[in-house]
């Protein structure tokens, strides 16, 4: 009964061993002081000085047997226990599929399938032709047909000498959790599928694991060359053979330069703006993914730069233009902030218009223009006009500086709330009378 081994049992060891025989042997040697009669075993205790003698004397006459018969009937019992009540369905059935035992989780299960034995019918012949040699998952359909109630197990069949015994769990919420990710997976596709920007998401393997018809179009990399699953540093050299990205100087500096692009990718710090040599801008994104996945995003952006460059060219062009007018010009948007000056503003104010234009206010504006001229009730009147959205027209004052020089304010709503206003030198005045003595008029 005791282990085969050579080394010396504890009392908890036995203890255990005889606790199925005997509920009521004490838990430690100390309570060891009694001799009692438990049914057909009894037992002597004797305590010595430095020892306990425990002897186990069966009432049947083959005592060894009878040692046998209990731990066989004791383990039979724990097995059945366990058999009986476990969560997963097991049944028993003879070699011709009729069932012989089944526990109560497949009773349990087969309440809505007209009972057990209905049950062990509808499943052998679901799995007649299944090997159920590894785990094979079948769908059960209610008696009631309510497509609802569906139920999945996860199969497996164990041959013995008496019989087959099958083993099944019960895996619903694996299939529906594997449905919605699959739902959820072809909802993804058919975003990326739509994108524009080009996707590429590669393993932590580094190999291209997903990939969009955007990035086909943009690479001009055959989609046989991206189904075959191309390593990180294979897809970016078959970029620079399709003239996607920028020819490097040198193919070792290049590839010294594809490492650190992608460690930067893995710490979200890559984005770079590559300007090929067929016109067109792309920019790329890295960012990291779960479970070491990098993901690089290709955005074609000639549209936008060239829009930007165009906007550009027509900001220099409207600043050479407003450059070459003689008078001090400058412009104020609705909220009172200098956008626009010219180069005759900057020397008639001394004031650098990089630094001026995004600081200036109209307020800051009008205490320096009246510190140089003489009193007048231009400047709240300029303030208000500039600030003042409602309807507005163009109007004019005079103006005298301090050093007696004479000028004309000139103010111009323009559009989107913006008012112009120019300080320009007052025109000269023709004399009419001047040339005309000593004409005569003479009748035809």
């Amino acid at each position: 009964m005791l282990s085969a081994s050579d080394e010396p049992q504890s009392w908890q060891v036995i203890h255990r061993l005889l606790y199925p025989m005997m509920p009521d042997l004490p838990k430690t040697l100390t309570e060891l002081n009694r001799t009692s009669q438990d049914g057909e075993l009894h037992v002597d205790i004797h305590r010595t000085e430095d020892c306990f003698r425990l002897t186990l004397r069966p009432t049947a006459t083959n005592q060894i047997d009878w040692f046998k018969a209990k731990q066989t009937d004791v383990l039979s019992k724990q097995l059945c226990d366990a058999v009986k009540h476990a969560p997963d369905l097991i049944w028993f059935t003879s070699r011709d599929g009729v069932l012989l035992w089944s526990n109560d989780a497949f009773s349990h299960y087969a309440e809505s399938q007209n009972g057990p034995a209905a049950f062990c019918d509808h499943l052998a012949q679901i799995l007649s032709d299944t090997d159920l040699s590894k785990p094979t998952r079948v769908k059960v359909a209610p008696a009631d047909t309510r497509p609802d109630l569906n139920r999945w197990l996860e199969v497996t069949r164990q041959d013995t000498d008496n019989g087959c015994v099958f083993f099944a769990t019960g895996i619903d919420g694996m299939v529906h959790a594997e449905a919605a990710q699959h739902n959820f997976v072809q909802t993804l596709s058919k975003t990326f599928a739509n994108l524009t920007t080009g996707l590429a998401i590669f393993d932590r393997d580094r190999r291209l694991m997903l990939f969009n018809p955007a990035l086909v179009d943009l690479s001009r990399v055959p989609i046989t060359f991206l189904s075959a699953r191309p390593a990180l540093f294979e897809f970016f050299d078959k970029l620079r053979e399709c003239r996607v990205m920028p020819e490097p100087k040198s193919y070792d500096d290049w590839r010294e330069r594809l490492a650190k692009l992608v460690a930067a990718a893995s710490d979200d710090r890559f984005r770079e703006t590559w300007t090929l040599a067929s016109g067109q801008t792309f920019d790329i994104t890295g960012q990291p993914y779960p479970d070491g996945a990098i993901a690089f995003l290709f955005n074609d952006i000639t549209a936008e730069v060239s829009l930007t460059r165009g906007y550009r060219v027509e900001l220099d062009t409207l600043q050479s233009v407003i450059d070459m007018i003689e008078d001090a010009v400058c412009v104020f948007d609705s909220q009172g902030i200098l956008t626009l000056c010219n180069t005759a503003y900057a020397t008639f104010w001394n004031t650098d218009p990089d630094a001026c234009i995004p600081e200036t206010t109209i307020l800051d504006a009008t205490q320096t223009w009246k510190s140089a001229f003489h009193p007048s009730p231009l400047w709240p009147e300029l303030r208000d006009f500039v600030i003042n959205t409602t309807e507005r027209a163009s109007w004019d004052t005079d103006l005298r500086r301090k050093d007696g020089r004479e000028l004309v304010c000139r103010i111009d709503p323009i559009c989107h709330g913006a008012t112009l206003i120019r300080f320009c030198q007052r025109p000269q005045q023709l004399d009419t009378h001047k040339g005309t003595e000593g004409l005569q008029i003479v009748s035809a």
